[in-house]
């Protein structure tokens, strides 16, 4: 018992004396309470849809239908090389409607209209949306002419940026989940790795080797992306066998967007590694990183659902970019040159924390 007792006051002393690893026990789990509970829960008032109407018709019924569906969506009309400019590229709608010449025409007739609906069904949680707006436009529209008119729209549905009229939810699941668990393992396995070699004195005692500081740090980061890229890979092929899920047209796009993650995730968890004091606080700081931008970049959920400043805010950080490269691959069917963009911010913002926690380590070490 005694023996007991004085293991629990050592163990405890020691807790007691990391002060910062205690802080950043409280700190990080309210920071990522904060993040994700703004990420995920908005305000009881959400933003309109975005709906870009071209109006070919120019017609009375027309006017009157785009002024119904105003009350229920942000509509914007515009000419139709624009409006698909802003589905297909911007993606900042999810459909476009197109009012085909003659509508007024047939719609006093009595006869109904098609419409054409273009989507981007990569942004299924905002298109589900949208298609109930226009079912209560339908039935708004319907009221004003004849309580007993039940389809004055037949709508035609296109998919503007790939083959496939809609996607499985699995498609949009499984690459968010798969770039959380790299960021995860790579993230808090490069920190802790680090630390311990820190600890143990194997990195000073490498230091009298003929290489250079970054040499050695980059060596040590290399089997890290390596094992960060193969579980991208295992997870996407993974998803495929069991659930059938497509992963794109492009194998070279899949494994440099992969290539691209690792990298960025292990040179995150070597920042992550030199600004943590003791090995204690790299779970922390890991873990408040990885869940805070897993909610930022809309790995669990879609990203169209978080409010607009963060939305903006998550184009600042990797892993976003890695979701839109992962999209745009999966669930568009567009190849190299589409991910080329994701793939140069990553690598880029990955070359940056590697620099700046070379920096620090190489401080740290000389101050020791």
């Amino acid at each position: 018992m005694p023996a007991m007792l004085a293991i629990f006051l050592k163990d405890l002393r020691l807790l007691l004396g990391d002060r910062s690893a205690l802080v950043l026990t409280v700190i990080a789990p309210l920071l990522m309470i904060t993040v994700i509970t703004q990420a995920r829960y908005q305000s009881a008032h959400p933003p309109l849809p975005l709906v870009p109407v071209v109006d070919l018709d120019g017609g009375p019924a027309a006017s009157q239908f785009v002024e119904i569906l105003s009350r229920h969506a942000e509509v914007v009309q515009m000419d139709q090389a624009a409006a698909e400019h802003v589905v297909r590229d911007q993606h900042r709608a999810p459909a476009l409607l197109v009012f085909p010449a003659g509508l007024s025409k047939r719609y006093l007739q009595g006869r109904p209209s098609e419409i054409s609906l273009l989507t981007d069904p990569a942004q299924a949680g905002a298109l589900n949306t949208v298609r109930a707006l226009l079912l209560v436009m339908d039935h708004e529209a319907a009221e004003i002419a004849d309580p007993l008119y039940e389809a004055p729209f037949v709508y035609r549905e296109q998919n503007l940026t790939g083959t496939r009229p809609s996607p499985k939810a699995l498609e949009q699941n499984v690459p968010g989940f798969t770039v959380m668990f790299v960021l995860l393992a790579a993230v808090f396995g490069t920190a802790s790795a680090m630390h311990d070699e820190l600890g143990s004195g194997a990195l000073t005692r490498l230091l009298v080797a003929p290489v250079a500081f970054s040499g050695l740090v980059i060596g040590k980061l290399a089997v890290r992306f390596l094992v960060g890229a193969a579980q991208a890979m295992a997870l996407l092929y993974w998803g495929r066998l069991l659930f059938g899920i497509s992963l794109g047209s492009s194998v070279a796009a899949l494994i440099g967007l992969s290539a691209a993650l690792a990298f960025a995730a292990a040179a995150l968890g070597l920042l992550v590694a030199a600004v943590a004091s003791t090995r204690e606080q790299t779970l922390p700081l890991s873990l408040a990183t990885t869940l805070s931008l897993s909610a930022l970049a809309g790995l669990w959920w879609p990203i169209s659902l978080v409010p607009e400043w963060l939305q903006r805010l998550g184009q600042c950080f990797f892993p976003t970019w890695a979701m839109y490269g992962m999209t745009d691959l999966i669930l568009r069917d567009r190849g190299l040159a589409a991910a080329a963009p994701p793939i140069a911010v990553m690598l880029v913002q990955g070359a940056l924390c590697l620099g700046v926690s070379v920096w620090l380590l190489r401080r740290r070490q000389t101050a020791g």
